[in-house]
């Protein structure tokens, strides 16, 4: 893995308007990271912000979760649009990405993430996560922080993570949207404090 700030010395296939960085608050105690920017995001270069965001900021983050978007940092795992069809990003293209990313969690150092969508939920809990077993649960994640007094030690600190149905499928799939309801309603429940939403071994 390397850097890769604009995909160029990669031969990456993704074309953009505009490079879609996170948006938030930083530091910020809660951080949702979702898959890849579309067609509106690419052309306003901000993360979350067509139908998606829309279903996002005020149906799941507002009236489910019950928490105002300006209180939370949201990102995706690439910063480019992947193609005119909206393709999946490839392995590729999203570890190119990943130190763009880890800088992010680095500056955000959130308590509660987010994970929208499967290959959001895949790059942190593994490629043999499905969706249909994990979302809605609270996970402990640890990750490693540089402290920026010598740039170079770090300490590990952990976040509580769950993954969560990505707001695209209820508008594609309508029977979905009370099942995405549900996701976020136990995000919300997570970031207050409620560890009955905390997966446990049966």
């Amino acid at each position: 893995m390397r850097p890769c700030v604009e995909h160029d010395d990669l031969g990456c296939p993704m074309t953009r308007i505009n490079r879609v960085d996170g948006e938030g608050p930083k530091p910020c105690p809660i951080m949702l990271i979702g898959e890849a920017p579309g067609k509106t995001e690419d052309k306003k270069g901000k993360p979350f912000c067509g139908k998606s965001g829309s279903e996002l900021t005020h149906l799941y983050l507002g009236k489910c979760a019950q928490i105002d978007r300006s209180n939370v940092y949201v990102t995706n795992l690439v910063k480019c649009r992947t193609n005119e069809k909206d393709r999946d990003p490839t392995v590729m293209e999203i570890m190119a990405c990943s130190a763009l990313l880890f800088n992010e969690i680095q500056r955000v150092q959130p308590q509660f993430v987010g994970t929208i969508g499967r290959l959001a939920t895949q790059f942190f809990r593994g490629a043999d996560s499905r969706m249909e077993k994990v979302h809605g649960f609270g996970y402990r994640y640890k990750h490693y922080i540089t402290i920026p007094a010598d740039g170079r030690s770090a300490r590990t600190t952990c976040s509580l993570l769950m993954p969560l149905y990505h707001p695209a499928f209820g508008l594609h799939n309508t029977a979905m949207m009370r099942h995405i309801a549900e996701d976020w309603t136990r995000f919300g429940k997570l970031v207050r404090g409620d560890e009955s939403v905390m997966w446990r071994a049966r």
